[in-house]
């Protein structure tokens, strides 16, 4: 899972945590409350997806996929069988979690969204996630080094 989730977040530009945080994520929930999905093709794992219970709710936590067969949309068999456990188990709700805040087709997040949105769910709105910049010269200088550290590691990626 970790290799693909890595791959997943050089493509789509997000940050990835470190394999042992996936590991104490899924330790904490298992073995009755948390579950890990791999799809393959011709024996390859090209998707994989993390999702915990709690309470009447599941979620789908952590989604990853190779860059290669990404056409035979393993996702959706992904989500179906989440779901399924999910329904298993006593769920009410099923969150799909995360989709952009800017919901315009030009966003190019717009896919994730109306991947999710495709399943006919309701869209619900939270205060999303803000930062206090405690020193402004710091974190001009962290951004600036978090954009440089993203666009070697997309170069180092796109070699191999």
């Amino acid at each position: 899972f970790h290799r693909m989730i890595v791959e997943t977040g050089i493509r789509d530009n997000f940050v990835v945590r470190s394999r042992e945080y996936y590991e104490k994520v899924f330790d904490c929930f298992a073995p009755d409350h948390a579950r890990v999905y791999i799809a393959s093709y011709e024996g390859k794992p090209i998707a994989g997806t993390i999702a915990i219970l709690y309470g009447n709710k599941c979620w789908y936590l952590y989604g990853a996929s190779i860059n290669e067969h990404r056409n035979l949309m393993p996702n959706y068999l992904l989500q179906w069988n989440m779901i399924k456990w999910a329904l298993e188990s006593g769920c009410d709700i099923y969150d799909f979690r995360g989709v952009p805040g800017d919901l315009d087709e030009n966003n190019p997040m717009y896919g994730l969204y109306r991947f999710k949105v495709g399943f006919s769910g309701k869209f619900t709105e939270f205060v999303g996630m803000l930062d206090y910049v405690f020193n402004p010269f710091i974190n001009f200088i962290a951004e600036k080094c978090i954009t440089a550290f993203r666009e070697l590691r997309r170069k180092i990626y796109k070699r191999k």
